[in-house]
């Protein structure tokens, strides 16, 4: 039987979605939910994200991952906050240099290194998660708190959503030869920070019914 790794980044994400498994052990040891799904909390950002993940993959036998959790939309790019949306692509958004005169240039367009992951292909997934909006993602260690900041990520990497951990999730699946998944409830959109319009129990409700009820 096929088992899949359902990752989860924040111990809060994880706790409001099942409040009766502790979401400290489930930061050490994958907890079962049934016969083919395990639950994990892999730490917010790219460096506790992937050690985590490559080490429950390392100790682990699994097919596939989901990741799964909020993030914040740019504005303009037709997402509303509630809307829940397959991160297809990622790509690692503020790892680069700046020049002296302030312009900040990708990792990528410096060095020629890959900075953008994708993830696998949604014909394997059932059809309610196959026919998800998917979309375009910047995976960032500071989170946008100005429309100006906004504005350029958007620009620059044609990316749609904003999250924390998307890139390390592909880049971890696939040196380990799993297949990768990133689902997201947008809980804001991402632009001058005001955390009084954020809507997270209501995207992490969304994200449980039309995704976690669908593996």
């Amino acid at each position: 039987m096929s088992k899949t790794l359902v990752a989860f980044a924040s111990k809060q994400e994880f706790s409001a979605l099942f409040p009766k498994i502790s979401a400290v052990v489930a930061s050490s040891t994958p907890q079962p939910l049934n016969s083919a799904l395990e639950l994990a909390v892999c730490g917010v950002g790219l460096l506790d994200f992937s050690v985590n993940l490559a080490q429950f993959l390392s100790q682990g036998k699994y097919d596939r991952v989901v990741l799964v959790g909020v993030c914040g939309a740019y504005p303009g790019r037709g997402i509303g906050v509630g809307e829940v949306v397959r991160v297809d692509s990622e790509i690692v958004g503020d790892i680069g240099v700046q020049t002296r005169e302030g312009h900040f240039v990708p990792w990528g367009d410096v060095s020629g290194a890959t900075v953008s992951y994708r993830g696998d292909s949604p014909r394997f997934l059932t059809l309610p998660l196959a026919t998800v909006r998917s979309v375009s993602g910047v995976t960032v260690n500071c989170c946008t708190g100005t429309a100006y900041l906004a504005s350029r990520r958007s620009a620059l990497f044609d990316a749609d959503v904003e999250t924390m951990e998307g890139a390390a999730c592909f880049a971890v699946c696939k040196r380990f030869g799993v297949s990768g998944y990133q689902f997201r409830a947008v809980s804001n959109i991402a632009t001058d920070r005001d955390t009084s319009a954020w809507r997270i129990p209501e995207a992490l409700k969304a994200l449980k019914e039309q995704v976690l009820d669908n593996l």
